[in-house]
């Protein structure tokens, strides 16, 4: 009896060692759809409140210091202090690479950001996520946030709120909810426009930009899946500035 229990807990000490020992690539090649799947079974502990929180501690620390970070996940969410990824998809060290700004916005250096979140760090997966009750938002709807630099968010903002506006025919506050949707739509298209990287992985099928909003009363994450459009977003079609300056170049290059 004793050498039967002697040999289970060599067998679950071996299981748990070759666990760990593949445990710093866990992200490294995670699929898309895999990829949303821990995220979805992390948040769903959230909110039952049968958190695991994994890879938070040292030794996670550790091992990715020595073995690099492998993110399963690339997610654009706002600045906001109740927006905490590792917590709210029971996560950990090493696991999502996190680009926050408020209002959820895709600049330059954010895009920058996911693209290294998915050329360099591995990711297969972007989250675009906005929340509920955003306060950039609700300053866009309501016609605020016109001091100091907090004007360039409201500017990045505005093309989501005026397409909330002409879809559902709200106003200020009646239209935050529908802008915050909206928005992360919109961001959506800005990275599908904006990068080449980032549209040659997903035509290689080694990447899928999705969007989503977290409600910061419940807890629970809503996601839409893929752009409406992402099948024409592929193409990128040019800016008119960008079309304007090509023409002239090719007028200046006949004469």
């Amino acid at each position: 009896m004793k050498k039967t229990s002697a040999c289970v807990l060599f067998l679950l000490l071996l299981l748990t060692a070759f666990a760990f020992a593949d445990d710093h690539n866990r992200g490294a090649g995670v699929s898309p759809e895999e990829a949303l799947k821990l995220l979805k079974e992390g948040n769903v502990r959230f909110v039952a409140g049968k958190t695991v929180h994994l890879h938070s501690d040292t030794a996670r620390a550790k091992d990715t210091k020595e073995h690099g970070q492998h993110p399963f996940a690339t997610i654009l969410t706002c600045s906001d202090s109740r927006v905490s990824l590792p917590v709210i998809f029971d996560q950990g060290i090493g696991d999502i690479f996190s680009i926050k700004i408020a209002g959820n916005v895709s600049g330059k250096p954010q895009l920058g950001s996911i693209e290294y979140g998915v050329a360099h760090a591995g990711s297969q997966l972007v989250v675009v996520l906005g929340h509920t009750n955003c306060g950039a938002v609700t300053a866009a709807c309501t016609d605020g946030g016109h001091e100091g630099n907090i004007e360039t968010l409201m500017k990045a903002l505005e093309p989501a709120v005026k397409k909330a506006e002409a879809k559902t025919g709200k106003k200020g506050e009646d239209l935050i909810a529908d802008a915050c949707k909206e928005n992360v739509f919109h961001q959506i298209e800005t990275l599908y426009r904006g990068s080449e990287i980032l549209r040659e992985k997903i035509t290689k099928k080694e990447l899928q930009i999705i969007g989503g909003v977290y409600d910061i009363e419940t807890g629970k994450v809503e996601f839409f899946g893929e752009h409406p459009n992402a099948k024409t977003l592929l193409k990128a079609p040019k800016k008119p500035k960008q079309e304007k300056k090509e023409k002239k170049a090719a007028e200046h290059s006949k004469a």
